[in-house]
């Protein structure tokens, strides 16, 4: 669901109709995950990504007649043919892809779109289902959506024999985390379904709010994460000077972090550079079910704050330790505020899905392997939004 809100926020402003482009499935090679969106617009704008540059011109000059029948059809790029770099895209990826393109017209939000919308919005969990094949006599069409959610109603088709097992699917994919295109035989109505989890942001909690906190937010945004800004000086922690923050506390801790709705999919970055500050946050955060706890600092200092933690009967435990990453970032060797930034949020990134943070010539295997990428402990409550 990366780049949903930029995908939204186009098809909400349309003033003509516009066409969604979705990568329903892979095999071989891709740069993006199936799920992956963008849409073209009436003048050549677009909106996201669904490639490296492979695909986009010929999706491009399908628009045309997509935008002219109204009706969904999916594109088929085989690059991993020898002749595709003399007769086709000329890019060689050594991969296909299946992309589904459909008309959206100006005016209100498809009900799926408005429904995973929300979901996003309010770190909720769901799985989204999208039908890019539908042989004759099947329960739905090409472009029908289907949404799971976690903790609401959701948008299903009528109870029957298709519903049980596609819901199935659903639960499924939300559980591994991961996306999955499924084919039924024509026995079963010949469909063929791209199943997608629809996994809450995740949610990053940074203590301290001084000037080389500011790339640490700009960089989270930019991501797509919901981004939360704890301080016990009002002077800094404001939201001028931190515009990108979804949410901003002012107190001291422990009782700034009581009622935080923290999960397996939210980190924290201790950055105060406060001694005091750092230690109680540490030790109150360690007991939270964070999925990421990261400390700003040099090693003398930190281990100073984790000896003491620890003759206090705190940051002992295993799961403790695994859990709090000193000093944080990935070694990058960066030495400015936006450099270290990079290598904090990097670190954080690598550890919520599961990876090293090693660079990709070691690693044997697909690039997008089985990561940890679930919902974590339990289901995501929405944070509040107001700035308290």
């Amino acid at each position: 669901m990366t780049g949903l809100t930029d995908i939204i926020r186009t098809l909400e402003g349309l003033t003509a109709p516009a066409a969604l482009a979705t990568l329903v499935r892979v095999k071989g090679s891709s740069y993006r995950k199936p799920g992956a969106q963008m849409v073209f617009l009436p003048g050549g704008a677009q909106t996201g990504l669904i490639s490296a540059g492979c695909l986009e011109t010929d999706v491009k000059a399908r628009v045309r007649t997509v935008l002219a029948s109204r009706e969904p059809q999916v594109a088929v790029f085989d690059m991993g043919d020898d002749l595709d770099l003399i007769w086709g895209t000329g890019m060689g990826c050594q991969g296909r892809a299946d992309v589904l393109l459909e008309a959206v017209a100006p005016g209100a939000l498809p009900e799926w779109l408005t429904r995973v919308d929300r979901l996003h919005r309010t770190r909720g969990a769901g799985a989204l289902v999208t039908v890019f094949a539908a042989g004759e006599g099947a329960p739905c069409r090409v472009g029908d959506r289907f949404v799971l959610e976690a903790d609401g109603p959701g948008l299903l088709p009528p109870p029957g024999a298709f519903r049980d097992p596609l819901v199935a699917s659903m639960r499924g994919a939300l559980d591994r985390g991961l996306p999955v295109a499924v084919s039924w035989p024509a026995s079963e109505g010949g469909l063929s379904f791209l199943v997608e989890p629809i996994l809450p942001p995740i949610a990053l909690w940074v203590v301290g709010a001084g000037e080389h906190t500011r790339p640490l937010a700009r960089l989270a945004k930019g991501l797509g994460w919901w981004l939360g800004v704890v301080d016990h000086r009002p002077a800094l922690a404001t939201a001028a000077r931190f515009p990108e923050a979804d949410r901003i506390v002012v107190g001291h801790p422990p009782e700034v972090f009581e009622g935080m709705a923290l999960d397996g999919r939210s980190a924290a970055l201790v950055v105060s550079h406060v001694y005091e500050i750092d230690k109680a946050s540490l030790a109150a955060l360690l007991r939270a079910p964070l999925g990421y706890l990261g400390l700003q600092g040099n090693r003398t200092r930190s281990a100073r704050i984790l000896r003491e933690l620890e003759a206090e009967g705190v940051a002992s435990s295993p799961a403790g330790k695994e859990l709090l990453h000193w000093p944080a970032g990935l070694d990058l060797g960066g030495e400015t505020p936006e450099a270290i930034a990079l290598s904090m949020i990097s670190e954080v990134q690598a550890v919520l899905a599961g990876r090293r943070g090693g660079s990709l010539r070691e690693q044997a295997g697909p690039i997008h392997g089985q990561g940890r990428a679930s919902a974590g402990p339990g289901l995501p409550q929405a944070p509040p939004s107001a700035r308290a």
